[in-house]
């Protein structure tokens, strides 16, 4: 039996994750020199992602007293992978020059 069948896993969320997600969104609004296409997104989400710790919780609210320095260096890392993936995908994007052209 799968253990997905067995335990309740929804509220097991990667608490790294939803940071990238709001972070890009704030860099992405403020940024006009990188391709907004969606191939060139999940790329920057992707990358982002292998590069920063995981940092899983199970219950939705978190925990009532994170550790600062545990986010703050997380933080950085996040903000570190973000400016490495933007400069590795804008100078090799995954799709021809015309589409990065028309997703702007």
């Amino acid at each position: 039996m799968k253990i997905s069948e067995r335990y309740n896993i929804e509220n097991l969320k990667n608490r790294s994750a939803e940071t990238v997600f709001n972070k890009l969104e704030t860099i992405l609004e403020k940024t006009d020199d990188f391709c907004h296409c969606e191939e060139c997104i999940l790329d920057l989400i992707a990358y982002t992602l292998n590069h920063v710790t995981p940092f899983y919780g199970t219950s939705l609210l978190g925990p009532l007293h994170p550790r600062k320095d545990k986010v703050k260096k997380l933080e950085i890392e996040i903000d570190l992978a973000i400016k490495a993936g933007i400069k590795k995908i804008t100078k090799h994007p995954h799709h021809e020059e015309s589409k990065q052209t028309e997703a702007v």
